[in-house]
């Protein structure tokens, strides 16, 4: 349990998940708001993916050696 609250893709699917929430709730939540937080999440999930495949890469490429 400790390793998933400090996994950063948990966290970002958190976030994303009260994202929604939020404007399920609130349709009228300010959409400037809504949209700067959904370019974070963007660019969060992004890091994460580039992050995952580096990390893959390299264990590809260890394996090798």
């Amino acid at each position: 349990m400790s390793d998933l609250l400090r996994d950063a893709k948990f966290w970002t699917a958190i976030i994303a998940l009260l994202n929604a929430i939020v404007f399920y709730v609130d349709p009228q939540f300010p959409k400037e708001i809504w949209a700067a937080i959904d370019a974070l999440l963007a660019v969060a999930v992004g890091y994460l993916a580039t992050h995952g495949a580096v990390v893959a890469a390299r264990a590809r490429r260890a394996l090798r050696q």
